[in-house]
């Protein structure tokens, strides 16, 4: 159950008036708290995360089929689709929302209106999406635009995937923003992952961000999702317009912490079917790993992560492992 006083439970009867109250008194402090939230995080829209002075990241590598036989589908590669058409599709979001200056990767919030919380409230959570939003909406973001590689590969769309990702953070939060259409979409649509990281390990909710407001899911964002946002692929190297900010938001993005997902009681976790066990993967996916554990509802990015060669991040498998991963997809849940 997610935590904090909901509006249904704020329109629940309760039998003893004291205790009704108490519960109204609550619940206006935390919708007051949140509507606070919504207003702070509004001034000082120009404000940027400290500056990074660690050596920028190397440039995300052209994404490559080495060709293991994992993917369902051939690869990809779009030569129809040329880089005038790329920038101009990505512009019609709006081209004063793109390519921006940037000196961090990572637009900063102010600070949380509740001091020393332990767990946000939903309407917590909820305004930090509508505030990432109205952020991008007013070009006070800095986010990286491109056609995205797992998105658009094997049968999820086989088309280009367009996507503007912008991240933004404070002490108690990270915020990520994707606006999202494909190719032949008219209008765009808006999603957002809040890492409430005043919890142990951190917890992740995914919402649509619809005109009435956010719609958490779950059902279908765990699929890619094991473990929070998934790293920036170009689905190729001329296909985004800021490389190195692409490289910098992926280094914002591995060193999150360990994560686990938020299932909302209308959209629950997927049946999984087995564990990926296998040790050259597991060493990073398992219960006390970096990450989370990886299941065969996760198969899809699993194929194009390893084909294209981006996972094990330090390594490419052997022939022998990947005979082993492939025949553990090939295996019935």
């Amino acid at each position: 159950m997610i935590r904090g006083l909901t509006i249904a439970e704020f329109a629940r009867g309760h039998d003893h008036a004291q205790a009704d109250v108490a519960m109204h008194s609550h619940t206006i402090a935390q919708l007051i708290s949140a509507c606070c939230l919504v207003a702070w995080t509004s001034v000082h829209a120009s404000d940027v995360a400290e500056p990074i002075h660690d050596p920028p990241p190397k440039l995300i590598a052209p994404a490559v089929s080495t060709g293991t036989g994992l993917l369902l589908e051939p690869a990809l590669t779009l030569p129809e689709f040329t880089r005038e058409q790329f920038a101009k599709a990505m512009a019609t979001v709006g081209p004063e929302k793109i390519k921006k200056p940037w000196i961090s990767p990572v637009v900063s919030l102010p600070p949380h209106p509740r001091s020393g919380v332990t767990g946000l409230t939903v309407d917590e959570v909820t305004a930090y999406m509508v505030a990432v939003k109205d952020r991008f909406d007013r070009g006070e973001s800095v986010p990286v635009s491109d056609v995205g590689l797992i998105s658009t590969q094997e049968d999820v769309i086989r088309q280009p995937m367009l996507n503007h990702i912008a991240a933004f953070s404070n002490s108690v939060v990270r915020v990520y923003l994707l606006v999202q259409k494909t190719a032949s979409d008219s209008g765009w649509s808006y999603y957002s992952i809040v890492q409430d990281l005043t919890l142990s390990p951190a917890l992740d909710y995914f919402a649509e961000i619809k005109p009435s407001g956010p719609k958490f899911e779950g059902t279908s964002c765990y699929k890619c999702h094991s473990s929070g946002p998934l790293a920036i692929h170009p689905a190729r190297a001329d296909l985004v317009l800021d490389a190195p900010l692409a490289a910098a938001v992926n280094r914002h993005i591995a060193e999150q912490p360990r994560s686990r997902f938020q299932f909302p009681e209308d959209s629950p976790k997927p049946p999984t079917g087995e564990p990926l066990a296998l040790k050259f993967c597991a060493r990073c996916h398992s219960d006390d790993g970096e990450r989370d554990r990886l299941y065969q509802v996760h198969s899809h990015p699993i194929r194009v992560m390893v084909d294209f060669g981006y996972m094990p991040p330090n390594r490419r498998l052997k022939p022998e492992e990947i005979a082993e991963l492939k025949a553990w997809l090939e295996r019935k849940p």
